[in-house]
């Protein structure tokens, strides 16, 4: 992503090089509607952090970042946080009420489901699974705010943290339609993000750059980081 820095490309950028950017017809909804994608980020990272505890995410997040001394020891395995994704996408259609004018909703709703799968497309991004999903939000929320990027082990560590606090916190055990929607959900949050800051580097707009800066700092805020 044009603001941070340069070097091998992480799994984010992999997202955005897929060939789901935003269009520029498609970018300019978020300069006169930007409150209401405010409430967008508010929303989702409400219905998230209110299931996966932001005190604890917070530990997690920390513990990735900073690394203790003693090395931490993981006790589930990542297949312990995957699901059955049962039918097609539905998230699109909160993604796209963002819009202000109803005429452009779905035009919004296809580009929400295209960062969706765009997402799901990275070689190393772990599909059906709510903590990749989290990670996902989680890792390009804090490398669009602070321009500082994720390196491989500290996105391991992430999910690995994340996968066990979504065992132990018992979220697991929820419906499933209700993971399915919070993974949804994240994913789509977290590639919206990406893909507007990546228009504003790409057209230099500080506007779009100002944006995706904002809802990235929601989300981190909403999970006490």
């Amino acid at each position: 992503m044009g603001n941070v820095r340069h070097g091998k490309r992480n799994r984010w950028q992999v997202m955005l090089a897929a060939g789901a950017l935003l269009s520029s017809g498609q970018a300019q909804f978020f300069t006169p509607s930007f409150q209401n994608y405010q409430s967008f980020a508010q929303r989702s990272v409400g219905y998230v952090a209110a299931t996966v505890r932001p005190d604890f995410t917070a530990k997690v997040v920390q513990q990735a970042l900073k690394p203790p001394a003693t090395p931490v020891k993981y006790k589930y395995e990542l297949s312990k946080t995957d699901f059955a994704f049962k039918g097609a996408p539905t998230q699109q259609k909160n993604c796209a009420a963002m819009v202000q004018k109803a005429s452009d909703q779905k035009q919004m709703a296809d580009a929400c489901l295209q960062l969706f799968n765009a997402a799901q497309s990275i070689p190393e991004f772990r599909k059906n699974n709510l903590a990749s999903g989290l990670t996902l939000l989680i890792g390009i929320s804090l490398q669009v705010q602070t321009s500082v990027e994720l390196g491989e082990t500290e996105t391991e560590a992430l999910q690995r943290g994340l996968n066990d606090l979504l065992v132990d916190s018992g979220v697991m055990k929820g419906k499933q339609s209700d993971l399915q929607a919070m993974y949804e959900t994240s994913v789509m949050t977290g590639a919206l993000i990406a893909a507007i800051a990546q228009s504003g580097a790409d057209d230099a707009s500080a506007e779009l750059t100002t944006t995706a800066k904002a809802l990235a700092a929601i989300v981190l805020k909403g999970m006490k980081l």
